[in-house]
């Protein structure tokens, strides 16, 4: 059954109603129940239905009540949930009543879609752009990116390897590695690091040259990833940057701040009390407090924290 009640049909209706009072059809009143139930025709009808994946019946019922609309984007919404059968749709009956282009391929192939990017390269000659490999790469379909390999010439950027890291998926940074030459950035390994994903980490530090940043250390440090940060001290030279200790402080990772304060002495006491504090983290706060052997300062700094406590409304603190 079809879940539009655009298609209930205005014949039956008056039917059955009218029927019952002895009545025929009446012309003009099927048109106006025909008219009143239609309550999903006009210009965003056949766009909707395309996105929800509605059927052919209902799309040719739509597209019959609106013949003047341009569509838009609508074949790119079709791709983007592998509808083939609409993107069929409209390439035969409506193509041009919508706009077609790179961007349908890209969708389809980045979202993992391969009928629909089976079709679309088949069956038409828009094409795709170095994204389609970019966003099938990231989002882990490798079978996606070894067809758009084989298939198709526009190959991919760094950002592909760049983001499968980010992904934390080895299999296509290592595929990527071995059959494709565009590399990758120090961004790889920086965002490898920023997920905790150090098994690719040690991936790239042992197989690529581009090597890390400063951010590494520091991402890994505020989401927590102090396995990361080790072994970033250990085999790397970047380090962090001034904002790590604060970073961590700020999102109460106690065993991260004591880890930086006894392996890095960067970034500034004051900075990391104010985060702590304001984000009302009461273990980094006293761990902090108590890390001050001069009294006078320890005595300022618990000042600070209790102004920034209220400040903050963190009255916990």
């Amino acid at each position: 059954m079809e879940a539009f009640p655009v298609l209930t049909s205005a014949r039956v209706v008056c039917r059955e109603c009218l029927a019952m009072r002895g009545l025929g059809e009446l012309p003009h009143v099927v048109f106006r129940v025909d008219a009143f139930l239609d309550v999903y025709s006009g210009p965003d009808a056949v766009v909707d239905a395309c996105e929800r994946g509605g059927s052919l019946r209902l799309l040719t019922y739509l597209a019959a009540r609106d013949t003047e609309s341009f569509w838009g984007k609508v074949a790119v919404y079709a791709a983007m949930h592998g509808y083939v059968y609409i993107l069929q749709w409209l390439s035969d009956a409506h193509a041009d009543r919508c706009e077609w282009g790179v961007d349908v391929l890209d969708s389809a192939a980045g979202l993992g879609h391969f009928s629909a990017v089976h079709w679309l390269h088949t069956h038409r000659s828009d094409g795709c752009t170095t994204r389609a490999m970019d966003h099938a790469a990231g989002r882990g379909y490798l079978s996606m990116v070894k067809w758009l390999h084989a298939n198709r010439g526009e190959g991919c950027t760094t950002r592909a390897t760049n983001a499968a890291a980010l992904n934390g998926d080895l299999r296509v940074v290592q595929w990527l590695h071995e059959n494709r030459r565009e590399g990758c950035t120090t961004d790889a390994m920086d965002f490898a690091a920023e997920m905790g994903h150090l098994e690719v980490v040690k991936w790239l530090h042992n197989n690529r040259s581009e090597g890390c940043t400063a951010s590494a250390m520091t991402y890994a440090a505020e989401r927590e990833h102090l396995e990361v940060v080790k072994w970033l001290q250990e085999n790397r030279t970047e380090g962090c940057t001034e904002y790590a200790f604060g970073l961590a402080a700020g999102k109460g990772h106690l065993d991260v701040v004591q880890w930086l304060h006894g392996n890095q002495h960067k970034g500034t006491l004051g900075h990391a009390l104010r985060t702590a504090t304001m984000n009302g983290h009461i273990p980094v706060i006293n761990w902090l407090l108590a890390s001050i052997d001069d009294g006078r300062q320890h005595e300022i700094f618990t000042r600070l924290a209790l102004k920034l406590a209220k400040k903050s409304n963190q009255w916990r603190v």
